[in-house]
């Protein structure tokens, strides 16, 4: 009775489908081999494709699959569009879907007031800074080249005031290092390190110690020097200020006594 009762719902399905496809014109698709990850149908006929799962008839009966189930190749030949994959390993996608989520008005309107202040910060310091004109980029390579001078100037200041004559190489860029290591009383073999990045800030350290010492100057100058905020003043003292006077050495008072007497 219960294998009489479905084969008439089987019957049943399958006039109501065959009917369906001939209203709209449209043949069943027959395989004799249908493999849908671990099961395999065998004499299979799809009789309903509808847009999430299709109905198909095989040797051992009927069922229906999904059609995110099924291979994309039998996708394509059932006539579903596949659509294309977004890479969900990408760290930008994945942020964007994330922050997608969890937008609210209240997130729009933040965004769009420091979208806003940004731009018209922007539209102001576009509107204070002087255009791009030839005559002002002279006027800036005109002021560096001065200011790359009076730096080379202080450095002959200070080479000069530690008793050594700088020479021309004073006025080279990077060259320039050669008399700066010899007014400090260091070998010429520091240029090597001053080119080394991260031994170039040890070199200068040390250099520091010894102009200041070479200089006469105190613990307290070679401090400032050392500190990026108040280094340019401390350099500027040190080119434009006298040196400190040497101590004399106190003179020797011989007692005589009666033996040289």
């Amino acid at each position: 009775m219960k294998r009489l009762r479905t084969v008439l719902v089987t019957l049943a399905i399958t006039i109501t489908t065959g009917a369906d496809l001939f209203a709209s014109g449209v043949a069943e698709e027959t395989f004799n081999l249908l493999e849908i990850g671990s099961r395999t149908y065998r004499n299979v006929t799809v009789t309903t494709k509808s847009k999430n799962y299709i109905f198909i008839l095989h040797s051992a009966g009927m069922t229906n699959i999904k059609v995110a189930d099924l291979p994309t190749d039998l996708q394509q030949r059932l006539g579903y569009s596949i659509a294309p994959k977004v890479p969900t390993n990408n760290a930008s996608v994945w942020a964007k879907q994330t922050i997608a989520k969890i937008e609210t008005p209240k997130v729009k309107q933040a965004e769009a007031a420091v979208s806003q202040t940004w731009q018209s910060a922007l539209s102001t310091a576009e509107d204070r800074l002087p255009p791009l004109t030839p005559q002002f980029l002279l006027q800036a390579v005109v002021a560096g080249f001065c200011f790359y001078l009076f730096v080379c100037y202080c450095f002959m200041l200070i080479c000069q005031k530690t008793g050594n004559e700088p020479g021309p190489l004073v006025w080279v860029p990077l060259l320039q290092l050669f008399p700066l290591l010899r007014a400090a009383s260091m070998s010429r073999w520091w240029f090597i390190l001053f080119l080394v990045p991260g031994l170039n800030l040890i070199s200068h350290v040390i250099w520091c110690v010894k102009i200041v010492e070479a200089r006469h100057k105190t613990t307290p100058l070679l401090v400032l020097l050392l500190l990026p905020v108040t280094s340019l003043f401390a350099f500027l003292y040190l080119a434009f200020s006298e040196a400190a006077p040497r101590r004399k050495s106190e003179p020797r008072v011989e007692i005589m006594t009666l033996e040289t007497a």
